[in-house]
């Protein structure tokens, strides 16, 4: 648990209690978000008196009243939002917009610990023997998901990935998975472009030494169908616009930490370009916790 700016510390604390409909989960796994850091380095306190940790996987440890269909040490990983499920977007499955919503390990405790209580309805089986270092992987695929899945048809598709950490590097499975065509991988550090690489990119470029921009600009059509912005960066921001060709999505998936301003002649191109933005936060859809 966080004490204090930039220190963690192993402290003993009582087992939680599920509440009616909740199961507690004895972590197996557990994944560290790029937000988990950002609070680690945070000056809020609040981060203080919460333990962090949402990407994880375990086995049920107790059942709390109410709960059916899972069984005592079964394996799971689960969904970390908890939407109200009351309000009009959660009415329309639209449960990322909910304002009403939970999270465990930012606004509950969560898997930074032996035991995290869990809703039931946020449950994920998982196979027998199924390996839970790769299912603490699960709520990260499905960040990747939620946006690929507002595409159309990815066969025969160019997609530049911008920042190639966890997310990014996801992504490129996914995308080399659904048949993309062209599949260019832009970061500034070298080590994982490599990874890019292993994972099915079939260009990687360092935007220090290398042009994403006149390498994009020299494809069919000028540009590419899809880009994947998962950096957060401005610079990563701006170049999306450039390389994307006309009718072409761009995912903004990375979150900012900066302001973020473009000049005047950069974002007319959106909509000379005719592009689409696509914001995607969390991902969750219908029937909760969704198809991701």
């Amino acid at each position: 648990m966080r004490h204090g700016l930039k220190v963690f510390k192993t402290i003993e604390m009582d087992k939680p209690i599920p509440e009616p409909g909740e199961v507690i989960v004895k972590v197996k796994a557990t994944g560290i978000c790029g937000s988990d850091i950002v609070r680690g380095m945070d000056d809020n306190e609040k981060w203080d008196r919460l333990v962090l940790g949402h990407e994880f996987s375990g086995t049920i440890d107790e059942l709390g009243e109410g709960v059916d269909g899972w069984e005592i040490d079964q394996p799971v990983s689960a969904a970390p939002l908890c939407p109200c499920h009351n309000c009009d977007w959660c009415q329309k499955g639209l449960f990322s917009l909910c304002k009403g919503y939970s999270f465990i390990g930012s606004r509950k405790h969560g898997s930074f610990a032996e035991y995290v209580r869990v809703p039931a309805r946020n449950l994920v089986r998982l196979p027998s023997g199924f390996d839970f270092e790769k299912a603490a992987l699960l709520e990260p695929i499905t960040v990747c998901l939620h946006p690929i899945m507002r595409l159309d048809n990815l066969l025969g598709q160019s997609v530049v990935v911008t920042g190639a950490g966890t997310i990014g590097l996801l992504a490129v499975q996914i995308f080399k998975a659904m048949g993309v065509k062209d599949l260019i991988v832009s970061d500034v550090v070298d080590d994982k472009l490599a990874l890019a690489t292993q994972y099915g990119a079939t260009k990687t470029i360092n935007p220090i030494n290398e042009s994403l921009e006149d390498y994009c600009a020299a494809l069919p059509g000028q540009g590419v169908d899809i880009v994947f912005e998962s950096s957060g960066s401005l610079p990563a921001k701006k170049s999306a616009i450039q390389v994307a060709k006309g009718r072409a999505s761009i995912l903004l998936v990375g979150t900012s930490h900066n302001d973020v301003t473009f000049e005047a002649a950069l974002f007319e191109q959106v909509t000379r370009k005719e592009l689409n933005l696509v914001g995607s936060w969390m991902n969750y859809s219908a029937p909760f916790p969704g198809p991701e």
